[in-house]
C-alpha cells in the first residue's frame, strides 16, 4: 500500500494542481494541458490493452515498476518540456499506473482470503486516496513559497525515493503468480 499512498498524493498535486499552473504559464494554456491529460488518459488505455496479453510472474514487482514513470512525468513539468514531450511522459506515465493498479489489484486477489478482501480492499483504498486531498491542499502553497518547479522536482525525487524503497522488501520482489487453478 505504501507505493499507492505516495503515488496518489504526488500525482494529484501534480497532475491536479501544478500541471495546469505551468500549463497555463509556460506551456500555452488550456488546449496544452488538454493534449497533455488526454496523453495519459490514451496510456492508461493502453496500460489494459497491454495487461490483457501479459500476465507478469511477479506481479508486486511489476506493480512497483509501474510507478516509476510517474516521476519522468513530474520532472518533464518540472523543466518544462515541450508539450509533446510532456504528452509522452504523460502516456507512459499511463501505462505504468495501470500496469501498476491491474498487478496490485491482482496479487490482494491472490493474497487475501475471499472473505477478507472487501474489507482490506475497502481500508485500502481509504488509506490511499486519503491523501489525495492532502496533495492537492499542499501543492498550491507550496509552490507559491519555492515555486511549481521546486515543488514538482521533490514530488518526482519522492516517487524514486518512496518507490525504490518498496522494492527493498524482499516480498514485493519475489511474490509469484499462483498457479491457475484447473478449470471445474
Amino acid at each position: 500500500m505504501t507505493g499507492r499512498i505516495h503515488h496518489i498524493a504526488i500525482s494529484t498535486a501534480g497532475s491536479s494542481v501544478l500541471g495546469p499552473v505551468v500549463a497555463h504559464a509556460r506551456l500555452g494554456g488550456a488546449r496544452s494541458w488538454g493534449l497533455i491529460s488526454a496523453a495519459a488518459a490514451v496510456g492508461s488505455l493502453a496500460g489494459g490493452a497491454v495487461m490483457l496479453r501479459i500476465r507478469p510472474r511477479r506481479m508486486l514487482l511489476a506493480a512497483t515498476l509501474g510507478v516509476f514513470p510517474e516521476a519522468l512525468y513530474l520532472f518533464a513539468l518540472a523543466v518544462p518540456l515541450t508539450v509533446p514531450l510532456i504528452a509522452a511522459a504523460a502516456l507512459i506515465t499511463g501505462v505504468g499506473l495501470t500496469v501498476f493498479g491491474v498487478n496490485w489489484s491482482t496479487t490482494m486477489q491472490q493474497e487475501i482470503p475471499p472473505e477478507m478482501l472487501s474489507r482490506l480492499s475497502s481500508y485500502d483504498a481509504l488509506g490511499s486516496y486519503a491523501l489525495a486531498p492532502v496533495g492537492a491542499l499542499t501543492a498550491g502553497p507550496l509552490a507559491d513559497a519555492f515555486g511549481p518547479r521546486a515543488v514538482l522536482t521533490v514530488g518526482a525525487v519522492l516517487v524514486i525515493a518512496l518507490t525504490a524503497a518498496v522494492l527493498f522488501v524482499p516480498e514485493v520482489r519475489h511474490l509469484t503468480r499462483a498457479s491457475a487453478p484447473p478449470p471445474p
